[in-house]
């Protein structure tokens, strides 16, 4: 079993942490919140100080019955928990706190039970540019918790970083567009961050 990564300590768990370094305020988050939204993600925008610009909730039910519903063969329920953060530059120290953080947020809100099968706590950073530790850091970053050995369900870190240039231009690729995902967040946060942000990703658009 993946050890997890650390969790905050101020002992509030159900708050976001305050992220030390100053907002972007000219990374604007409103393609990836409207993509959010489209996916039918509960979104809760965020205006204080640092980097964190929205907080998002997804809830799943899926359960087989046999013509009435409380004869249930079976149900599954499924959760996930985004943060988005701005911020001009991600480095070690940024990233570690918006990890932390999220963890601490987003384990506050799992409610394991017989029902439960999985929960998401997912992390989506818009920035301008990144230090290379960071961006490996995030790349490598693996958190997994089994609930009852797994009988109860089981959460997950998911985490990507996009760099947004600062003019981009219609239908081209600029040089400094990049992303890292961690491997939890391909085939899930990958795919959002194309739909909001195509222009960046032109082979997928092409395709």
């Amino acid at each position: 079993m993946e050890k997890d990564a650390p969790s905050g300590k101020d002992g509030h768990a159900d708050r976001p942490r305050a992220i030390a370094e100053d907002s972007a305020p000219d990374v604007r988050p409103d393609a990836l919140l409207a993509a959010l939204a489209a996916a039918s993600f509960d979104v809760e925008r965020q205006d204080g100080p640092g980097s964190l610009r929205a907080l998002c909730a997804f809830h799943r039910r899926d359960e087989a019955y046999v013509l009435h519903r409380k004869a249930t063969l079976w149900a599954a329920e499924t959760h996930e928990y985004v943060q988005v953060h701005c911020l001009p530059r991600l480095d070690t120290a940024a990233w570690e706190r918006i990890r932390d953080g999220a963890l601490a947020w987003g384990r506050a809100r799992i409610r394991p039970h017989d029902e439960h099968m999985a929960s998401y706590v997912s992390v989506i950073i818009l920035c301008r540019t990144w230090h290379q530790d960071a961006a490996a850091a995030l790349a490598r970053c693996r958190v997994r918790k089994s609930f009852w050995l797994g009988l109860r369900g089981w959460m997950r870190l998911r985490a990507l970083a996009l760099i947004l240039p600062s003019a981009p231009r219609r239908d081209t690729v600029p040089p400094d567009a990049a992303c890292v995902c961690n491997e939890a967040a391909r085939a899930t946060l990958l795919p959002l961050v194309r739909r909001a942000f195509p222009s960046l990703f032109p082979r997928e658009r092409a395709s």
